[in-house]
């Protein structure tokens, strides 16, 4: 399965979660904000990684899609991040 990452500017409020967890994938930008720097984890370590990202966001800035642009849903959130 081939995913993706991406992270939602206008939800992102710089908890700073997701570099925390998905280092490899996501940095900081100078005001704290994530940005991603490889949109596409390779391996079932690096996929994992970019889930529990998702998962921890407060805001669920942090979305990771399948190859067929379906949201991968998380266990306990909405589709509004909540």
């Amino acid at each position: 399965m081939t995913v993706e990452i991406r992270i939602d500017p206008t939800r992102c409020r710089g908890h700073a979660i997701c570099a925390l967890m998905y280092s490899e994938g996501v940095e900081l930008d100078r005001w704290g904000y994530g940005r991603v720097v490889d949109g596409t984890p390779e391996g079932r370590r690096s996929i994992k990684r970019a889930l529990r990202a998702a998962a921890a966001c407060p805001n669920g800035a942090v979305v990771v899609e399948d190859s067929a642009d379906r949201r991968i849903r998380l266990a306990g959130r909405g589709p509004d991040g909540g």
